[in-house]
């Protein structure tokens, strides 16, 4: 009886080592770049202000993953760059924006924008009622 437990055991702890180590191979060959494959692009961001204040442009995934793209000054306009993860992102991409010395922040979106699209947002003066729409 003795045996069969040990040999049982020693089964058990080979099934764990080769499905870590399949688990690790799946792993490497899963996260890598493919072959020959090409960068991502970025979905480019037009953004004009009517605010009277400089705002703070974030994008996110939903509501997580943020990543500043820049400032936007009073009454003024930008061009981003938005990485091209977040066209993935299945809660869609949203854009956080903070009215400096303000201390409030506003949501736009969630929307669904595809690598190739472009994406134009306007500023209000009341930061709360701005807007992001999609461009081929």
């Amino acid at each position: 009886m003795r045996e069969r437990n040990g040999k049982a055991l020693r089964n058990s702890s080979l099934r764990r080592v080769r499905l870590k180590a399949w688990t690790a191979v799946g792993l490497a060959l899963g996260c890598g770049p493919a072959p020959g494959g090409v960068e991502p692009v970025t979905m480019p961001l037009w953004v004009r202000s009517h605010n009277t204040r400089p705002v703070d442009v974030y994008a996110l995934c939903g509501s997580r993953d943020a990543q500043w793209l820049g400032t936007v000054g009073v009454q003024g306009s930008e061009d981003f760059d938005i990485p091209a993860r977040y066209s993935e992102c299945a809660e869609g991409l949203m854009f956080f924006l903070v009215v400096q010395n303000f201390g409030r922040g506003y949501w736009v979106g969630p929307f669904r924008p595809e690598r190739t699209q472009n994406v134009q947002m306007v500023i209000e003066k009341y930061a709360g009622l701005s807007s992001a729409q999609l461009y081929p």
